[in-house]
């Protein structure tokens, strides 16, 4: 009869690391970052997909691109299969990130004040200012947890089913690593996002200012203009006077 050695704490370590790794590296289609402008008072939803086999991990952020504006109304929400909210973000929220598990479909909602006004006291006016279309980028991801992958690499093997609890807390922390750094490069790609609306914003601003000093510039010499044959009629009328 044929014993296996039980593996050891430093091997199991370093396992959960190298499926970190491969997790992170992975690249993986249901995945997505993008930005969409929702006009005031609706709410749009995209929605996501995911396996009924078993739970998955749905994750994402969020981030509202146009600065200038503010944020008050805006919210964004994840809702399960039974169009249940599972998580939600607060009015006024800047930025946000989710990390869900569940199965079947979800949506991913963004609302730009639709409800706004009624968490508002009574008869108190929203101001028209907020009432404009607001670009909001989000990124969502659906993956597996890394436990998953885990008992998917060692299928098959006497030990396959077998995770101590140092393990599966080394597992559950390179989870939380990757989806910090997923998150942190959902914000790099919206900070390009909103570099690209400030450039825009900078280049009407430019273009304003030099519209504006060309029509200062016309009417300086309009004017100059106008003194000119002011000055040349007194002195010919004067010239006249003489004769």
């Amino acid at each position: 009869m044929i014993r296996r050695r039980p593996r050891s704490a430093s091997l199991e370590a370093v396992f959960a690391l190298l499926v970190c790794l491969a997790q992170t590296v992975m690249v993986r289609a249901d995945r997505g970052s993008f930005t969409h402008a929702v006009d005031y008072g609706t709410e749009e939803c995209l929605l996501i997909r995911v396996p009924k086999d078993q739970p998955h991990i749905i994750s994402g952020s969020f981030d509202i691109v146009e600065s200038r504006y503010s944020t008050d109304p805006v919210r964004v929400a994840l809702y399960n299969s039974e169009e249940k909210r599972i998580w939600r973000s607060d009015y006024g929220d800047q930025e946000g990130s989710f990390h869900e598990k569940g199965t079947g479909k979800h949506w991913l909602c963004l609302e730009n004040g639709l409800t706004y006004e009624q968490k508002r006291p009574e008869g108190e006016r929203t101001d028209p200012r907020y009432k404009i279309t607001r670009t909001i980028g989000f990124a969502f991801r659906v993956k597996k947890t890394v436990s998953a992958l885990h008992e998917e690499l060692l299928a098959g093997t006497v030990e396959g089913t077998k995770v101590d609890e140092t393990t599966q807390r080394l597992l559950e922390l390179a989870d939380d690593l990757n989806e910090n750094f997923q998150v942190l490069e959902d914000h790099m790609s919206f900070m390009k996002a909103r570099e690209i609306v400030h450039r825009e914003l900078h280049e009407e601003t430019f273009t304003s200012v030099v519209r504006w000093n060309l029509l200062e510039i016309a009417a300086v010499v309009i004017v100059s203009f106008g003194q000119v044959l002011n000055v040349w009629w007194i002195l010919s009328k004067r010239a006249a006077s003489y004769y």
